[in-house]
């Protein structure tokens, strides 16, 4: 289905009469990347799952270079909900995705009823040995040219300008940014990582944002919506019952 007047494709899963879980996936990715898990969640908790495909991604058309700004990818968050005629949803955000909800939660604390982090929103490209954060948005985008002719079809469903577009935001904004308006918004908070999770920016984000639950899946791959659904729906939807039964 198409959300806000043909700009943002979706899918949905389970009926939209109860609590609704928004997803947003990473880089490359899609909509079709949340099938196992928002079947799963809608299955177990009868919830309505709502997936879409980012900016520029999928069936999703690509919008001017500036508002690849996470601040701006959670006001389109926004919009999607009031498209919806959602007051609240819980947030679930996978790598990219992770960034852009934590965005969404710490300026719109009265939409996010709480927010799942799978292996995103801790990790920033500062903390990336060797990454220059202060490129420009051209020479992002000339680096991820020669990423995607050297990947092909394993560059993703996505073009190199939003590539480009989309590190240069994360880099004018990183997650770590939102952190203060994060913690101070109370949100509920669901970290979901792989035992190969190096412990320092899961740390951070349990520090900064001391309402973190953290939880970690016997996986050693990034791509846990791809390698481990069953666990990411497992672990997701048991934080997500709990946040039922205290609502």
């Amino acid at each position: 289905m198409m959300l806000r007047d043909g700009s943002v494709f979706a899918r949905a899963w389970g009926a939209p009469n109860g609590l609704t879980v928004l997803c947003w996936h990473g880089a490359g990715g899609s909509s079709a990347d949340f099938e196992n898990v928002g079947a799963g969640l809608a299955d177990r908790l009868g919830v309505q799952v709502v997936a879409i495909d980012g900016p520029g991604h999928g069936r999703s058309p690509s919008p001017p270079a500036e508002t690849f700004r996470p601040s701006a990818l959670a006001a389109l968050a926004k919009e999607i909900l009031d498209g919806l005629g959602l007051e609240r949803c819980v947030f679930l955000g996978f790598s990219w995705g992770g960034t852009v909800g934590c965005w969404a939660a710490a300026l719109y604390p009265e939409r996010v009823l709480g927010l799942a982090l799978v292996e995103g929103g801790h990790v920033d490209f500062a903390d990336v040995p060797g990454f220059r954060t202060d490129r420009t948005l051209d020479e992002l985008v000339s680096e991820a040219e020669a990423v995607a002719d050297a990947e092909g079809d394993a560059f993703g469903s996505h073009t190199p300008a939003v590539a480009g577009a989309m590190v240069h935001g994360l880099c004018l904004e990183p997650a770590a940014a939102a952190y203060s308006r994060l913690a101070a918004s109370k949100t509920p908070v669901l970290f979901v990582g792989p035992q190969r999770q190096s412990s320092l920016p899961v740390a951070r984000l349990a520090r900064l944002v001391p309402q973190t639950e953290v939880v970690h899946l016997d996986c050693p791959s990034h791509e846990l919506l791809r390698d481990a659904p069953d666990g990411v729906a497992r672990l997701v939807g048991d934080w997500l019952a709990s946040l039922q039964r205290g609502a």
